[in-house]
Parts: C-alpha cells; structure tokens; sequence
C-alpha cells in the first residue's frame, strides 16, 4: 500500500495498547513533539501509517507549494495554526512513497532520495530523509522525516552547466573563425609569397648561385610556414566536418598525427558512412583529438588504437594506447582541464565516458554517445 501522508493527532493515531504501553507511547510522542517544536529544521514525525503526528513550525510554513497553503497565503493568513490543514499535503513521488512504505514494513531503516514536483511556484526540488525509530517501551516505531528545499542549489547548477555549453560552443565558434582566416587569408598570402619567389628565382641569372640558393631555400621555408599554418587551422576546425562524415575526419587526425606525433596510430570503423548531428560530430572528434594529444605528450605511447563504431543506438568511439598509463583517480588527473572539457562537451548531448588505465599499463577511455533517435525513441 502506498502510503498517505496526513494529519491527524497524536492521540487518534495510536492503535490499542495495553495502559502501560499506551502510556509510554503518549510520553514518547509528547517527548517527539517538543523536540520537534524547537527544530528550526523542516521535520515532521510520521506514525505506524504513514500519518503525519506533527510537524515543525518551519515545515508547517513551507507547505505553501499545496494549492490550500497558497491560496490561504494569498489571502494574507500567515497564522500557523491555519496551516495544520496543509501539512498533509506531500510531494509525493511513487519513488518516495515506495521508501516510506519500506520503512513502514521495516524493510530498511533509512533513506536519503532527491525528489522534484510542479506547484503553484514551478518546480521545486527536495533532499528528503527518513529514518525509522523503534519505541521498545511501547513496542511500537515512529518515522522522522526532514525535507530540505534544495530548489537554489539545483538552479546554480543548472545555471553553471548552462554556463559550460555557451563557453563551449563560443570557443568552437571562435576556433572555426580563426581556423578560417588562416586558410582564407594567410595561407593565401603565403601562397602569393611563394609564387613570387619562384617568379625573382626564375629572373636571377645562373651565375649567380649563391642567390639562387638562398631564394630557393626561402621557398621551402615558406613552403614550411604554410603547411604549418595549414595544419593549425585543421586542428583548429577541421574542414572535412563540415563536408565530410566522422569516420573520414578522423581518419585525417590519425593519418597527420602519425606523421608529425612521432606514434604509430592504427584506424578503424564500423558503421559509416552515417549521418550524425553535427554537435555529436564535434564532441566525439574533440575527444579523440585531445586524447591522442595527451597520449603524445604524456604518455610516451608508440602506438595508438581508434575505433570508431555507429549503431543504431550509439556512437561508441574507443581510443587505446601502449604508453605509461595513469590513475585515474588521482585528483590531478580526474580534475585536470582535459577530462573536464571531455566530461562537459558529452554531457551537452548525452554521452559517458570511461576511463581504464594503470602506471605502466596503458590507457583505454571509451565513449558513447546515444545517437538522436534512439533518444528520441526513449522518451
């Protein structure tokens, strides 16, 4: 049976005992009552039913989020004893109710559970929790119950993880309007520069080798500069997102940074060509791209694995490497800006991640992100 919090009074809610029993239990409760009147927390005692005995002034208060306590709140009534009638009302969740019914069946002895509901205020959030005391003298137990008003707290989070995606996606736009410029402008530049070298290169007689030398070692200098500049604005936003699908973009990672990472990094996919949003294109690369960069720079890997898979599920990215490993527990580790971006640019569209490694182990971090329509699907 789910329980049903209401209001009744000490006396009415006692079941028959014996005098001496009866009477311990009436001492109990009265003792219960005025340690619940000198709580300035939000604390009620529930009898053998689930019924609310009493309740704290503070408690009593807050019941303003039942339509009753708000509509006598509207009427100017402030007077506690005008609210005795509300404090039966609960936010009630079948979740909570299933908690308090097994404390009432002394299935467990506590609970702590974070519950929400829609009141006449928009939605409020509670930390409740619920313990059961036994009463040996009268045989009987009692519930104490506290509900904390959590509401503040949730929206300061929800308003820092807001905070985190619209740095996020101001950084990605950012990075795609400088990546743009190189390539559309510098790299321009530089390309007209080559040419005129080669043009005065062309003018210089044989003779002249020194000079000719010198020109010709300019041009590969700028030759140099340019593949440079070309590969910055690639890591900066790669093209091939934004014509081409995941696998083949990653594909290009792992082939530039074989060549220039001095690691031997092995390819594979399963599942693609697939259309996949483009924020889940974006997360999934910027991850495999920051963890072949740390398994470069701190790992000392000389071989590296990516697996890229799509179902009709997920994508499951998995990146594996041979190198010194590390605890993943660590608070340097666990709390360094890398699995922070990570950790917050999955949670923009759902995702997990996994981390698996040890000193001298290697390291293998698997993704998943659930794909929109299976999302979709689920709700």
């Amino acid at each position: 049976m789910i329980p049903k919090l209401s209001a009744v009074s000490a006396e009415g809610s006692l079941p028959t005992l014996p005098n001496s029993s009866r009477d311990a239990a009436v001492r109990t409760d009265l003792l219960l009552q005025r340690m619940v009147d000198a709580c300035a927390s939000n604390l009620a005692v529930l009898d053998e039913l689930g019924n609310i005995l009493f309740a704290s002034r503070a408690w009593q208060l807050s019941s303003e989020h039942d339509a009753q306590s708000a509509k006598l709140n509207e009427q100017g009534i402030t007077d506690p004893e005008y609210f005795k009638g509300a404090v039966q009302v609960f936010p009630m969740t079948d979740a909570l109710a299933e908690d308090i019914q097994r404390l009432l069946n002394n299935r467990q002895r506590e609970f702590h559970r974070e519950c929400s509901y829609t009141g006449a205020y928009g939605e409020k959030w509670f930390m409740v929790h619920a313990a059961r005391l036994n009463l040996p003298e009268s045989g009987g137990f009692r519930i104490l119950i506290t509900r904390d008003d959590v509401t503040r707290r949730r929206q300061a989070e929800e308003e820092l993880r807001n905070l985190g995606g619209r740095l996020i996606t101001a950084q990605e736009q950012e990075r795609s309007r400088i990546a743009g410029e190189l390539h559309d402008d510098l790299n321009q530049r530089m390309a007209i520069l080559a040419i005129e070298i080669d043009r005065l290169r062309s003018r210089v007689p044989d003779a002249q080798s020194d000079l000719i030398e010198s020109l010709e070692q300019l041009s590969f200098r700028v030759e140099e500069i340019s593949a440079d500049i070309h590969r910055l604005s690639y890591r900066l936003h790669p093209s091939k997102l934004d014509h081409l699908d995941l696998a083949v973009a990653l594909n290009g990672l792992c082939e530039e940074l074989s060549q220039h990472g001095k690691i031997e990094i092995h390819f594979e996919q399963q599942g693609f060509p697939a259309v996949v949003p483009k924020e889940i294109t974006l997360c999934v690369f910027r991850i495999a791209q920051e963890t072949l960069r740390n398994a470069i720079k701190h790992s000392g890997a000389r071989s590296a694995q990516v697996r890229l898979k799509k179902t009709s599920q997920a994508i499951h990215l998995q990146v594996s490497d041979n190198g010194c490993g590390f605890d993943p527990e660590s608070p340097d580790r666990k709390n360094g800006l890398g699995f922070i971006s990570m950790r917050e640019r999955l949670r923009l569209v759902d995702g997990n991640i996994f981390v698996l490694s040890q000193p001298s182990l290697g390291t293998q971090i698997d993704v998943l992100v659930p794909t929109r329509e299976h999302v979709s699907a689920q709700k």
